[in-house]
């Protein structure tokens, strides 16, 4: 019988439920309001820049219609704002409003103490491996290989 708990996937996919219930209370604990989905897309844009909607929700591995629903949240909450392109004038670019680059700080705050309760115990160099197998499982999947 396939045991799904010796996999690694059935342990990324745990690790990840867990990480995004409790990154939710830590939000709402401190705060802040912002969900899970939405902290990724802005952790994107802090680190990317402005993007347009298509390389958006490649980054952040959804669809354009569950970016544009998470967009206009973050728009209606003043994080993110819609700008004009200046390459290109048939796209918009998704941006980050003076509050959303303000509410970085209180939120990496908020997570980061749990990334370190994740992590506590474990040896630097058994992170790095994890990170390069992940790495590497992911450029399997990502480049259609059998």
């Amino acid at each position: 019988m396939f045991a799904f708990e010796e996999r690694i996937e059935h342990w990324v996919n745990r690790l990840s439920f867990l990480l995004r219930n409790e990154v939710q209370e830590r939000f709402k604990a401190s705060g802040q309001d912002l969900s899970a989905e939405e902290w990724a897309l802005l952790m994107v844009i802090w680190r990317e820049g402005a993007l347009p909607m298509g390389p958006l929700a490649k980054k952040t591995l959804k669809d354009r219609t569950t970016v544009t629903r998470l967009v206009d949240r973050l728009v209606k909450k003043g994080y993110l704002a819609r700008a004009d392109n200046p390459e290109d004038r048939r796209q918009v670019l998704i941006a980050l409003t003076p509050e959303g680059e303000a509410l970085k700080a209180p939120v990496l705050g908020a997570v980061h103490p749990l990334l370190e309760k994740a992590s506590a115990g474990i040896d630097p160099e058994d992170i790095d491996t994890a990170l390069s197998v992940l790495r590497r499982m992911t450029e399997n999947l990502e480049g259609g290989k059998a």
